[in-house]
């Protein structure tokens, strides 16, 4: 068993180190009332209004100073962050469950097999290239940051393209690179662990883990129920695609199941999908050093804009082989069609009735080499089915979900509920450019600076809001929730932005007290995607939160103080996504993303890392506790 818990936790136990660093104009207060203010409303084009290139070597150097010079400013501004916490939201009252940590207990970079999936073998591919096939490559000359400056990066990665192509054959077109280590999965030897190759976990990120009654044993190893874990994989202007492992140590190793909804896949593999016979398109870049930032897919989608914040939602009374969900954020950059309003978070969200997840395959996708037959591998041939499909992959759009980012949480239903019971959940709108465009526009005071690292400046509005459904596919909107941000904030030391991704706890098994996990930042580094910190609040009619673990509550400040949790050099810059499952009764294991570049730029951090660290709570949870999908 790992390690448990004794310190008090707290929001800035996996926080930046440059979470709350000062420039000119952070100490705007948050106006009266903001959070009932919340702007809701219409779309505004743009995809970010973040508008200056990535930080650079001076950039860097300028981050560092801040970490010093502006320590006493931030400290003395963190004075008064207590009372912000507990007044945020109308619930109110003593917090209910306390999270806390061992001493010395430390967040681990996690680790997964690179080779031959669990599923069906060798015929269902393997894991895909990762950040040890980059740093591999005998031209990179890059040397990652250092622990105490965590904006070193010197020398270069020429090769973007090293690990998931081979340029070798002289003159030849190049082909994917696979990483099959025999004809099936890599059994354990005498009970020890398999023979593929383990590897960091990068570049994964968004998790989404859970448990679920399709896959209960013996896919990998350690003889119990394993969890599962959805990653968004993405390598940055390569590729993106949604990549399914299991754990059977509670998140701390992980297993290649299988690689789904692909942006750029090899059309010349016949065990692909979308497979065309005669094709030369492998989705390789047209060299080594390039990327496919350029490469227009079948959609209309560059780069490593594909499918991501993928959720699952399990429909109540409904076996888990036909009443699962899986929801997609389309990142495609490119406008909606006749129009100027683009794709990614403006259109519904993707939804696929996974009508024949099994154990080995949790998201959908019949393994077959028949060409067509497989087509949820390609997100060219879920959107449209080639003809000899001989199982055609059905993706609807979510109505009645406004401007969605992704479904954040779900909250599960009793065990006993019967089908058609609805099903509620949490879910992030993000108004692209909204506080600076048409009926949302706000002040200038409530506008985000040029933040001070990144040089970018961003407009988006986010609000957390509450929907139900019935049939997993059309929703009704409840509103925006109140208390978890304040989308009028620029003070470095509150929150503006939440993350469409977070944990729901059932308290006390029978939902009359909920806690959730969730990660949120602000205008430090112009991202709205939120990676500043990791927090906690509490509700009693899921509509009203309070938060007791802000960016700077209740332990320490940043930078003056450490934070609970020392920060890695992999996550220095960002984290986010906090997933949950449980250890046990009062030990729960969350994993997370996070990276140590502040803005991505040509370097060996854009690689994300998945990231696990055990917590332990003060009361004991109910079995089942949390439930991040409502399996039951």
């Amino acid at each position: 068993m790992r390690a448990h818990s004794t310190l008090v936790f707290s929001s800035l136990f996996l926080s930046l180190a440059l979470v709350a660093c000062s420039g000119d104009d952070t100490d705007t207060p948050a106006p009266a009332g903001a959070a009932d203010a919340s702007p809701d409303g219409t779309t505004s084009p743009g995809k970010d209004s973040g508008t200056s290139s990535d930080a650079t070597a001076t950039d860097s150097s300028d981050a560092a100073n801040l970490q010093g010079d502006d320590a006493g400013n931030v400290a003395e501004d963190s004075g008064d962050a207590d009372s912000s916490v507990a007044d945020s939201g109308s619930d109110g009252g003593a917090q209910s469950l306390v999270t806390t940590a061992d001493n010395g207990v430390v967040a681990v970079a996690v680790t997964i097999n690179q080779g031959t999936a669990i599923g069906e073998g060798a015929k269902n591919g393997a894991t895909p290239s990762t950040l040890a096939n980059v740093a591999a490559d005998p031209n990179n000359t890059q040397t990652i940051m250092s622990a105490s400056n965590p904006f070193a990066a010197v020398a270069a990665v020429p090769d973007t393209a090293a690990g998931f192509c081979d340029y070798s054959t002289d003159g030849g077109a190049p082909t994917r690179i696979s990483y099959v280590t025999g004809s099936k999965f890599e059994a354990a030897i005498d009970g020890g662990p398999g023979t593929d190759p383990m590897v960091q976990m990068a570049p994964f990120y968004f998790p989404l883990v859970y448990t679920t009654t399709n896959t209960t044993a013996g896919n990998a190893f350690g003889g119990k129920s394993p969890v599962i874990g959805l990653f968004d994989w993405r390598p940055k202007d390569i590729d993106e695609a949604l990549v399914v492992a299991e754990s059977d140590d509670d998140g701390l190793t992980w297993y290649f199941m299988q690689t789904v909804l692909e942006l750029n896949p090899d059309y010349s593999n016949p065990i692909n999908g979308g497979y065309e016979p005669g094709s030369t398109n492998t989705g390789c870049p047209a060299t080594i050093s390039d990327t496919n930032a350029n490469f227009v897919s079948i959609n209309g989608t560059t780069a490593d804009d594909g499918w991501g914040h993928a959720t699952i939602l399990q429909l109540p009374g409904v076996g888990a082989t036909t009443g699962q969900f899986l929801y997609m954020l389309d990142r495609n950059a490119s406008n909606m069609p006749g129009t100027s309003t683009p794709v990614v978070d403006n259109a519904p969200l993707h939804v696929i009735n996974l009508t024949a997840s099994s154990n080995k395959f949790p998201i959908w996708n019949t393994n077959s080499a028949t060409p067509g037959a497989n087509d949820v591998k390609s997100l060219k041939s879920a959107l449209t089915n080639t003809p000899d499909a001989g199982s055609p992959v059905v993706v609807q759009d979510s109505v009645g979900l406004s401007n969605p980012d992704g479904i954040m949480a779900v909250f599960p239903t009793a065990a006993s509920a019967a089908a058609g019971s609805e099903v509620t959940v949490l879910y992030v709108q993000k108004i692209v450019g909204g506080d600076d465009t048409g009926s949302t526009a706000m002040p200038t005071a409530q506008q985000c600076a040029a933040a001070p690292v990144s040089k970018k400046t961003n407009h988006d509005i986010s609000n957390v809001r509450l929907a139900t459904t019935t049939d997993g596919v059309h929703f009704t909107d409840l509103g925006i929730v109140q208390g978890l941000n304040d989308p009028t904030t620029v003070d470095y030391n509150k929150t503006r932005w939440v993350s469409p991704r977070g944990t729901l706890i059932d308290i006390n098994g029978d939902g009359s007290r909920w806690g959730l996990y969730f990660s949120a930042g602000n205008c430090l580094d112009g991202d709205s995607d939120a990676f500043h910190f990791i927090g906690y609040a509490e509700s009693t009619d899921k509509m009203n939160w309070t938060v007791y673990n802000d960016i700077n509550h209740p332990t320490v400040t940043i930078p003056a103080n450490a934070p609970v949790f020392p920060t890695e050099p992999w996550f220095a810059e960002r984290l986010y996504a906090p997933t949950a499952v449980r250890i046990d009764a009062t030990h729960l294991s969350m994993t997370f993303a996070g990276y140590g570049v502040q803005t991505p730029s040509a370097d060996l951090l854009d690689y994300r890392q998945i990231g696990n660290v055990v917590l332990t709570v003060s009361k004991p949870l109910p079995a089942g506790v949390p439930n991040n999908i409502n399996a039951h």
